[in-house]
């Protein structure tokens, strides 16, 4: 008798049967959640055929129908800077995920964009053996998105920095430094290298401070990088500024001055000759605000030489020269050969010594427009800072057309609207708003300047002149219509460009606003640290109307209940049982611990938003519900208290916890462990008002008051 053929295995027995072998689990594949495919690009995915399932700051969560695939989880363990777990699948629904996650929208991915890396400048022909070779081209991949992933998110720096515990990645986005990702330390020294060897840096030189350059094309646009290393006691850490022209400012208006300013930096630069000077800190703008100016000075058909250290954008039309102080091109030098070459205007980088200040002085002085920068506080404290360079206060009071002061603060962002689910007072950091792709959620995007701008006058002149102190000179600005720094960003703050915090960041209120102690304050603006300051009586209409109604807050704000926690609940023999979420890292406060939370709908009662919540956040139906508490807190954007209800939810034994996207894990826990793993001391506080009130079963003698049902 013919032997018949073996009848095939099905696929989930066979699935089954190689997760029992590994002791592996079975992969649920439709939870593949944003986070982990951002993490894992698409040309990894198919070229191990895997799916990324979850993330967390340790682990990585994959589907694979290969357990044995060491080069798969070594590959992206290295990459992603974390321990690799594995999830069983069957190979065809794999390749079928991978096409949903990868390909199931129409617009671009960010992951994708981060794979078209090419360096422009890489010529590693003939580059001495590096640590590199040791780890083929995993390294390469992990530059190439670490460099993709800041450009993309608008960071001007990307830090990498040797730490104790790993490398950690952080990008300053409009001014902010955040933690980007956590590398393993054993990748420090090659990734280093391979910076190194694209910026043209020595690799063997370790002990030594570098700077460098390379320039990188983000899908075909060529975007120039500065790179600094600097030995540090962990390793060498690496700073990578960004110039990306796309990102750059062009004109004095994207600045974000205000029309009065606009007019008097107009003025400045209508001269002929003289010195314009921009004055401020590290990263206040300067040499973008003069690349705008110049921008602005080319349609008028000049010969415009720069000379700059480094030069940070290429400017058409423009000749740039780059200081080399080893080749004896100093700023100094540099400028005594422009003036050979028959400039109209003419830019210094920075003033950094006597023989510089002295001829860019003489060169406005002889029929030329002269521009350039120097680090004082105020613009009034330029003048100050020249005499003590060494050049003379009547070559200053000649030769000085106006100074910019200058300072960034982040703007608003205007494609989202107000906060939600904030969660208290002493959340404030973690206050989540509306889902914005602008912004991600910090409700601000991009920068804008608050200048003071000091015009020459003929009284200024005669104070300069005459050696008196920056006060003398600051009056006689102030008469010629100087505007501070202050309230320039308070008139910003009130046209709700900016925030008042934000001015309070980078600017000091002027001292004839400040409140002196124990002097009453009846104009008082209030901000969140809870300092005073009285507004002057000449301030714009505009200001004094933000002024009153900051004053009369008591009488405007409204008391709202606007949310609800939940402290989900399940009673065992042994003790309560505490329902634990993790935020998902692409969320505000990514990591942190806490209970069920949500808004309460329009026309929704408090108790029914606490059954929609938990339904919804953990996937239970709660079978008993208390009131514990009332948690209030001030929304100051919106000059409005919120209440955030607190309950008790008592769940049954059956059923399993199903988080949405905003939670990346979920666990019971002991009171005990609940009140060391919450992040918010008023959850904390509300767990223990529950354990005393209910710790019996039920609310014992105030039962019928603390129950709903």
């Amino acid at each position: 008798m013919a032997s018949r053929a073996p009848l095939p295995v099905p696929i989930s027995v066979a699935v089954d049967a190689l997760a029992r072998r590994y002791r592996l689990p079975v992969a649920d594949l439709s939870r593949a959640t944003a986070q982990a495919v951002a993490l894992v690009p698409e040309r990894w995915a198919r070229r191990f055929h895997i799916v990324p399932l979850s993330a967390t700051e340790q682990e990585l969560l994959i589907a694979t129908a290969d357990p044995l695939d060491v080069d798969c989880e070594r590959t992206l363990g290295f990459a992603t800077g974390r321990h690799v777990k594995l999830a069983i699948a069957d190979s065809e629904e794999i390749a079928r995920r991978i096409e949903e996650v990868y390909r199931g929208d129409t617009g671009p991915r960010e992951h994708d964009a981060l794979l078209e890396v090419q360096h422009l400048d890489d010529d590693e022909e003939g580059a001495p053996p590096s640590p590199l070779e040791e780890t083929g081209s995993s390294i390469t991949m992990l530059v190439d998105e670490l460099l993709a992933a800041g450009i993309a998110l608008r960071a001007s720096d990307i830090h990498i920095e040797p730490e104790e515990q790993g490398i950690a990645v952080r990008h300053r986005i409009d001014g902010m430094l955040a933690l980007a990702r956590t590398l393993p330390r054993a990748v420090g020294p090659a990734l280093v290298s391979r910076i190194k060897i694209i910026s043209g840096l020595d690799i063997a030189d370790r002990l030594r401070p570098q700077d460098g350059r390379a320039r990188v094309a983000i899908n075909g646009v060529a975007v120039d990088l500065r790179v600094s290393t600097l030995p540090a006691s962990h390793g060498e850490k690496v700073v990578v500024r960004v110039l990306d022209g796309r990102s750059a400012v062009h004109t004095l208006d994207g600045m974000g001055f205000h029309a009065d300013e606009l007019d008097r930096l107009g003025r400045l630069l209508g001269s002929r000759e003289g010195l314009i000077l921009v004055t401020g800190p590290t990263g206040s703008g300067k040499t973008t605000t003069l690349y705008a100016a110049l921008r602005q000075l080319k349609e008028r058909g000049v010969n415009i030489v720069t000379v700059e250290d480094p030069i940070e954008y290429r400017l058409p039309g423009i000749v740039q020269v780059q200081v080399n102080e080893k080749a004896g091109l100093t700023f100094a030098t540099a400028l005594r050969s422009i003036m050979r070459q028959d400039p109209d205007v003419v830019l210094i980088g920075e003033i950094r010594d006597r023989e510089t200040a002295e001829i860019a002085i003489q060169a406005s002085l002889t029929g030329h427009l002269v521009l350039s920068t120097l680090h004082t506080n105020d613009a009034p404290s330029a003048v100050t800072r020249l005499i003590d360079i060494g050049v003379a206060s009547y070559k200053i009071a000649t030769a000085v057309k106006g100074v910019l002061a200058q300072r960034l603060v982040r703007r608003a962002c205007t494609a989202c609207a107000a906060y939600t689910a904030i969660r208290g007072a002493e959340h404030g950091e973690c206050a989540e708003r509306v889902d914005c792709a602008e912004c991600g959620g910090t409700g601000f995007h991009g920068r804008l300047a608050l200048v003071e701008v000091l015009v020459g006058s003929p009284e200024f002149e005669r104070r300069v002149a005459a050696g008196e102190s920056t006060e003398r000179i600051a009056e006689a600005a102030r008469a010629n219509g100087m505007r501070s720094l202050w309230k320039s960003g308070m008139a910003h703050a009130a046209a709700g460009r900016t925030s008042v915090e934000e001015v309070l960041r980078v600017a000091t209120p002027d001292d004839d606003t400040r409140v002196s102690e124990g002097a009453p304050a009846p104009a008082a603006i209030t901000s969140l640290d809870g300092a005073a300051f009285r507004l002057r009586d000449d301030l714009d209409d505009t200001l004094a109307r933000a002024s009153r109604r900051r004053r009369n807050f008591q009488d405007m704000a409204q008391v709202q209940v606007g949310t609800v926690d939940v402290l989900v609940i399940r009673p065992l023999p042994d003790g309560w049982r505490v329902l634990a979420l993790q935020r998902a890292m692409e969320t505000r406060c990514p990591g942190s611990w806490e209970t069920v939370h949500g808004h309460i709908d329009p026309g929704e009662e408090p108790e029914d938003a606490a059954v929609r919540e938990t339904r919804e956040e953990a996937g239970l139906t709660v079978e008993r519900l208390y009131n514990v508490r009332v948690q209030p807190f001030y929304v100051h954007k919106q000059h409005i208290v919120h209440l955030s209800v607190v309950f008790a939810a008592f769940v049954g034994e059956a059923g399993s916890v199903t988080t949405g996207s905003e939670h990346q894990r979920a666990e019971w826990l002991t009171v005990d462990e609940a009140l060391a793993r919450f992040s918010f001391p008023a959850e904390r506080e509300s767990l223990r008002v529950a354990v005393e009130l209910l710790h019996a079963g039920d609310a014992g003698a105030i039962d019928d008051v603390m129950r709903i049902f």
